[in-house]
């Protein structure tokens, strides 16, 4: 389990979650280990590369010379901390021409036994992924620093299963075993993510494959975001629930689907006061770029970035619904969904003007994002083999308490096959039969919002505000009798 309170309990010490979560403790100690060991190395590199130490050679060449040698052989010495020239831009370069020839240091070495200890845990929850001949290839040859078997291996499980089917049965190791390969591999472009993700330092900046900047890509998503009422179908409209509560609320994200589409509500909760819902769908299919925020791209940076066109768009839609000034919200998410509210919960200035009390991602990678108010109750929800919420780099294997404070279920079932696994659907259903504590849980913090629903807005979202009478632009119409808007659901006593 990642986070401060876990679904499952552990048993004694012959119990496998005991074991694993032993094994999980020693990973965070070897990664804390490796970080002070990396700090050690950039710190003897910096005397190294000294301007003032360099220039103190001419009034003391003896001593100087002496000093130099034994700071190089510190940082060069295999018996030591092997290769280590880190920091500054002398040791980043000389970093990477040594990443190219193969040399390793003693603080890449000891991370990489930091994440092979999470990889044995999760193999503890997961022994399908040893017992499986062609897995077990795999991550015995990606942990072993075998390129070539790795290739090999990969290769026989995408011709055997398919992408999909292998990318849902390694899930649970994704993060970890391209983390190992990227730290020993020769590719100097993907090591800061690879460390990223075997520390917990930060969001994996890059593709741990290639080393391409997430972040690069990321930034391609432009657009003020844009929000536009529009009506439900009757069908939608009967569907959506007229009570306040976890199932209700990721109910609706069903009903309204991934078509560029988000819902608010407004609930009476039990102590009579108002309160709002904004609850937002993941990735809408289609082109990865198209006028929506919740497309491909929107998606990716909505993970990588701290705000981006869907959570200004979800920003613009609240407004436009009229939440009063300091009014209590609670953002639900899926997917894209999930990041883009706890974006949204990040921004500070959003937060001054309303009061966001909770937030509640369900399949998100959202580890390393945190809300602007300290107050803003978080629960994270995700399934091992859902391929998403690990595209930060922290997964099954996390061995770090990122935040203590939030409601963390991290938890899998029989069903391992993406996007399945992924769906809000199958979410909705793990937490009706599978998860009853969890779900309680999250009910009971959910309490204020659970009343009768009072209003209902449908919303599209874009990128860039439509112009009027363009190809997108479809005006908001409101339903004859129903003076607070379209969509809205009728009061049910």
């Amino acid at each position: 389990m990642n986070g401060g309170e876990a679904v499952r309990e552990s048993g004694g010490e012959d119990d496998p979650a005991a074991v694993a979560k032993l094994l999980r403790a020693a990973a965070r100690e070897l990664a804390d280990i490796g970080v002070a060991i990396r700090e050690a190395s950039a710190h003897a590199t910096a005397a190294l590369t000294a301007g003032a130490v360099l220039g103190a050679l001419p009034r003391a060449p003896a001593e100087g010379c002496r000093a130099q040698r034994a700071l190089l052989r510190a940082v060069t010495n295999p018996d030591g901390l092997g290769y280590a020239l880190a920091g500054g831009r002398l040791g980043g370069l000389a970093a990477k021409l040594g990443a190219v020839a193969g040399a390793e240091s003693l603080a890449v070495l000891v991370v990489a036994t930091s994440l092979r200890l999470r990889i044995t845990a999760v193999t503890l929850d997961h022994p399908e992924l040893v017992d499986d001949p062609l897995l077990g290839r795999l991550i015995e040859a990606a942990g072993g620093d075998r390129d070539l078997a790795s290739l090999r291996a990969l290769r026989a499980l995408l011709k055997d299963r398919g992408a999909v089917r292998t990318l849902s049965q390694l899930a649970p190791v994704f993060g970890e075993v391209l983390a190992l390969r990227a730290l020993l591999d020769e590719n100097p472009l993907n090591d800061t993510a690879a460390w990223l993700i075997a520390t917990g330092k930060g969001y994996a900046s890059a593709d741990p494959i290639t080393g391409l900047s997430n972040r690069a890509i990321a930034v391609l998503d432009t657009g003020e975001g844009a929000a536009r009422r529009v009506e439900p179908d009757p069908a939608e409209l009967a569907r959506l629930g007229s009570e306040g509560s976890l199932l209700d609320f990721l109910r609706n994200i069903g009903v309204v689907g991934t078509t560029g589409r988000m819902l608010i509500q407004s609930v009476a909760g039990p102590d009579g006061v108002v309160r709002h819902v904004v609850q937002a769908p993941g990735m809408r299919l289609g082109h990865p770029d198209n006028d929506s925020p919740q497309d491909l791209l929107g998606a990716f940076s909505s993970a990588v970035l701290d705000s981006n066109p869907y959570s200004r768009a979800l920003r613009r839609a609240v407004e436009d619904f009229g939440v009063p000034p300091g009014a209590e919200l609670a953002l639900i998410g899926h997917s894209a969904g999930g990041a883009a509210v706890m974006n949204l919960a990040q921004d500070a200035e959003f937060c001054a003007r309303h009061t966001v009390t909770h937030v509640v991602a369900v399949g998100s990678p959202i580890d390393f994002k945190k809300p602007a108010d300290p107050r803003t109750w978080v629960a994270s929800v995700t399934n091992q083999h859902d391929i998403v919420p690990t595209l930060d780099g922290q997964g099954a294997g996390g061995c770090f308490d990122l935040h203590p404070d939030w409601y963390v279920v991290d938890y899998f079932d029989s069903t391992h096959l993406f996007p399945i696994c992924h769906s809000i659907e199958h979410y909705t259903a793990n937490l009706t039969d599978d998860l009853p504590e969890a779900r309680d849980r999250i009910d009971r913090r959910l309490a204020p919002y659970r009343g009768r629903v009072i209003r209902s807005q449908v919303y599209r979202l874009f990128d860039q505000a439509p112009r009027p009478g363009g190809p997108t632009f479809r005006p908001f119409r409101r339903a004859p009798g129903r003076g607070t808007g379209a969509g809205r659901v009728p009061s049910r006593g």
